[in-house]
Formats: structure tokens, sequence, C-alpha cells
């Protein structure tokens, strides 16, 4: 798929044109988003398209008659603004990415920050990240994922409890065929269900749960920070089969296996479930 440069960019007008920026991404047009404003949009662009807009116009209207060359030095710095703006949220944000030790760092990030965190993950896989700013017309999805020609529409889930159910796989799967794109990836802090794993079988949707994400940030952090689980085929503390809450880990003091450890609900006054190691 061809690429434009920054330059081309320009000359298809964008900001102006959104066409311009979704041929650039990789991203077609079939895609909504919620409406956003110029500076949201400078803001999650590349910082280096605000700073050749700022060259740019500034230039031209240097050359137009008065009033129009008195918005020039304007212009210059509205577009420096943003491209400073811009330029600043991408360091913070790779540098939260880099910063993150396990996966209780990644569930205490406020939602938003979960989705930039994943947004920087993927942009050092490869692909074309688009924000859809969170809400709106957006059909539940935080991301679109562009590459080799291809769209895959991301949802974020950033949990504490229970694993996620069915029903958002469900609706997952609707949003992907009304969006027309070619897969779906649901992304989450915890685990999913059986039913959810079950229904997602088969079909262009990657349940990517705690420790796919945690093998995900490791795969692209420069610094290293998390640590991968070792020794146990699941890494988590697991939920409550019945109540859904983090699990504590005890040891057996009597029954048939004293001495055995397992995991037991923390409210086991009121719930009794249990799972073996």
């Amino acid at each position: 798929m061809h690429r434009a440069s920054g330059c081309q960019l320009l000359a298809l007008g964008y900001p102006g044109n959104r066409e311009a920026w979704h041929e650039f991404s990789g991203i077609p047009l079939n895609m909504p988003r919620r409406k956003s404003s110029l500076v949201d949009d400078l803001v999650l662009v590349p910082w280096w398209v605000s700073l050749i807009l700022a060259i740019v116009a500034s230039a031209f209207l240097i050359r137009m008659p008065l009033p129009w060359a008195a918005f020039a030095p304007f212009a210059l710095l509205f577009f420096l603004a943003t491209a400073a703006l811009s330029a600043l949220r991408s360091l913070k944000i790779a540098r939260m990415l880099d910063a993150q030790a396990s996966l209780a760092s990644i569930r205490e990030l406020p939602w938003k920050r979960f989705e930039d965190l994943l947004g920087e993950a993927f942009r050092r896989q490869g692909f074309k990240v688009e924000e859809t700013l969170g809400g709106g017309a957006d059909g539940g999805i935080d991301l679109l994922l562009g590459r080799d020609g291809n769209v895959t529409v991301v949802q974020c889930k950033r949990r504490n409890g229970a694993p996620v159910g069915v029903r958002e796989v469900r609706e997952l799967y609707g949003v992907l065929h009304h969006r027309g794109a070619s897969a779906a990836k649901l992304v989450a802090t915890t685990t999913f269900t059986a039913d959810a794993i079950a229904f997602a079988e088969n079909k262009p949707i990657e349940l990517v749960d705690a420790d796919s994400l945690l093998h995900l940030i490791r795969g692209v952090q420069t610094s290293g920070k998390i640590v991968l689980p070792t020794g146990e085929p699941d890494h988590l503390t697991p939920v409550c089969p019945d109540c859904g809450v983090d699990m504590k880990l005890r040891t057996a003091k009597r029954g048939p296996n004293p001495g055995q450890k397992f995991w037991g609900c923390p409210n086991y006054l009121k719930c009794h479930g249990t799972r073996n190691l």
C-alpha cells in the first residue's frame, strides 16, 4: 500500500481533508469517529504534521495581502504549539509504557491512559493507530489499527474483578461486521469466561487476556520492566468462580490434603469459592 509523505499529506489538505489522513493511516472512511476539534486531531497525529503545517501556513499567509498576512504569526504559533503538545504527549505515553512493571500497575491506570498504553504498544508493533477519543459514535471501539490494507477494531477492558463475558464478545463481533473491519481485538486486564472463548473460536476475534497483555507489553518495552510469570501456567491471581473477586493463595490446614496450597476466596465467610493450583 502506498504511504503518503508529510508533504503529500499537506497537498491533500490535511487536516481539513480527512480523506488524506485516512489514506495515510490505512484506515478506511467507513470507520466513524466521534466529532473532534482541530486541536484534538493535531495532538493525536505525529508532531511533525503540525510542524510542516506551521512552516507552510505561515509562508503562505505572509505572501497574502492584508489583512491575511497579519495572521501569519498566529498560524505559526498555533501549529508550533500543537506540535509541541503532540510531541510531549507521545513522549509521556512512551515513558508510561516503559515504566509498567506488573499487571497491578496496568490495572491502576485511568481508562484513557490504558487506551493510550495499548495504542503505543500497537504502534511499536508496526500498526498505524487511530484513536477514537472514546464514547460518541464509535460503537464502543477504542482504537483502529491499520496495516497491509487491513483494519482491526480494538476494544479495551480495564477491570479488576470478574472475567469478560460472552455478551461483550458478541457485541464486538457485531461492530466488526457493521464497520466492515478485517478483524477485532478485545484486550482485558482479566480473563475471559469459557462462553466468551467458545464464541470467539473460528471468528476473526482475538481475545487478549491479562497473560497475553503482559507478553504484549514486555515484547515492545525498551526497559524490560514487566516481570513475566514463571513456573505456573496461569500467572494471574485468578478470580473467584462464584463472586468474581481476586482470590488469595492459601494453605490447607486440615482436610484430606493438609499443607497443600490452593486459591481461596477472600470473602470466605460469605463465599466458599476455591481453585486448585
